[in-house]
């Protein structure tokens, strides 16, 4: 591919990363805004309670420990949101990926009904030497698809030896009978890396090169 070639297929890269981020962040903002409230309004009752001298442990330490579970998903959100903005490392750590985008919609998708799992092989899914912003980019973008059309998704990698591929399945259940799609022009862009999305009738299939 000539230099060209590669600034206008970047620039499309990026710009429809930019594109998905923002809806990325405009579905966990809610989710992170209420947490913040959250954390804020229960230790202001532990503050409060505390400055009786007449106020047992007890009484603050349920109000305390639902400030800690809201801070721990808020931190979760928040160094998530954190991983996926900065600029990526390549070659991309495919598992790792999927689990930080998956940690940044679970909670918003989770208030929608929709529940995100990762079969245990995708801790073994190793690496890919595609362009790093457009595996970015796609696993976002699918993600994004299958948890906007189905209520149950669930990730599970499975390796194919000829041809130096590997492919992770995003499944979309029942619920996604009609199919799960993902906008043609993500196809195209990740198509440009090497990267190939495939629609099955209720599933999404991603395969990255090794």
């Amino acid at each position: 591919m000539s230099r060209a070639a590669e600034s206008v297929g970047s620039s499309v890269v990026d710009t429809l990363w930019l594109a998905t981020l923002q809806r990325i962040v405009g579905r966990v903002s809610h989710e992170v805004k209420g947490a913040l409230n959250g954390v804020s309004v229960n230790l202001e009752v532990v503050r409060s309670r505390s400055a009786k001298s007449d106020t047992l442990a007890s009484a603050v330490s349920s109000f305390a420990n639902a400030a800690v579970d809201q801070l721990d998903g808020l931190i979760t959100m928040t160094e998530a949101l954190l991983s996926v903005s900065r600029e990526i490392r390549e070659p991309v750590e495919l598992g790792l990926l999927f689990r930080r985008i998956g940690a940044l919609l679970a909670p918003a998708s989770r208030v929608d009904g929709c529940e995100i799992s990762f079969d245990a092989s995708m801790a073994d899914v190793g690496e890919t030497s595609a362009n790093g912003a457009a595996v970015r980019l796609t696993v976002a973008s699918v993600l994004l698809a299958a948890i906007e059309q189905s209520h149950a998704v669930r990730c599970v990698a499975g390796l194919v030896d000829d041809g130096g591929v590997v492919t992770v399945r995003i499944d979309g259940g029942h619920d996604a009978a009609n199919g799960v799609s993902v906008d043609a022009e993500i196809v195209t862009a990740a198509a440009d890396a090497g990267i190939v999305i495939m629609a099955e009738s209720s599933a999404i299939l991603i395969s990255f090169p090794r």
